[in-house]
């Protein structure tokens, strides 16, 4: 017994010890190219990463030995701020059949968030974002069930839309994140904000619900309260209704 604990330590040290640069011999996707990998396997950096037009430079990773020992494996990830379009640190961990991640906080500009969703909006728009989240775990995970459990908040800092060639302040806004009993994550503003924007959703990758309402109000842009009216007619308390 002793002499298969004295091979497991020594395969464990290996496995510690082997340089980073591994990486390259794995099946990295095409769209995604690395360079300048240092360190070791266990512990290391990339100096540049690409995806989607996008660079992250220095990106770092800490496997944490320690969680090995009780089943699952656990690894803090770090993007600095510096010389990034956007910055990532916390700690993912992974089980058999469950994944969580814990105190992950991600900040960045709009435009590169934009980039790497795909995602177009209707008027320019211009701004900052950070995602704070205190807990998420999701067990069996499948394109309908992205959470079992989620505490977080995300915000968009100093939005700002082009509208009839300039450039409106909206300012911030909060969003609570939470999940559903069915694990969809739950979207939750309060309309405290420049559009009194307020509404509810829940989003998975198989479906997207959200409904809410704006109202004009002496914080919206004039340019942009004149745009609200496509979306139908105001209630009697001059909110207009939307839904996707």
């Amino acid at each position: 017994m002793k002499r298969w604990w004295l091979i497991a330590v020594y395969l464990l040290a290996l496995l510690v010890m082997l340089p980073a640069k591994i990486i390259y011999w794995l099946p990295i996707p095409a769209q995604v190219s690395i360079s300048q990998v240092s360190g070791s396997l266990w512990q290391g950096r990339i100096g540049s990463l690409q995806a989607q037009g996008v660079t992250l430079n220095d990106v770092q990773w800490d496997w944490q030995l320690l969680q090995l020992f009780t089943g699952e494996v656990a690894v803090d990830v770090r993007v600095p701020p510096q010389n990034n379009p956007l910055a990532v640190n916390g700690r993912i961990s992974a089980g058999l059949t469950e994944l969580a991640a814990t105190d992950l906080r991600a900040s960045g500009d709009l435009a590169t968030l934009l980039q790497l969703a795909n995602t177009r909006l209707p008027l320019k728009t211009q701004g900052n974002w950070n995602l704070s989240i205190d807990t998420f775990v999701v067990s069996d995970p499948s394109p309908a069930k992205w959470c079992n459990q989620l505490t977080g908040s995300a915000n968009g800092r100093n939005i700002q839309v082009l509208v009839n060639g300039a450039w409106q302040s909206l300012g911030d806004f909060p969003v609570a994140l939470g999940c559903t009993e069915s694990g969809a994550v739950t979207l939750t503003m309060n309309g405290e904000n420049s559009l009194a924007l307020a509404m509810q959703g829940d989003i998975n990758s198989q479906d997207i619900n959200i409904s809410g309402t704006v109202r004009p109000n002496p914080r919206t842009p004039e340019g942009l309260a004149q745009m609200f009216q496509y979306l139908g007619q105001p209630d009697s308390q001059g909110r207009y209704r939307f839904s996707l």
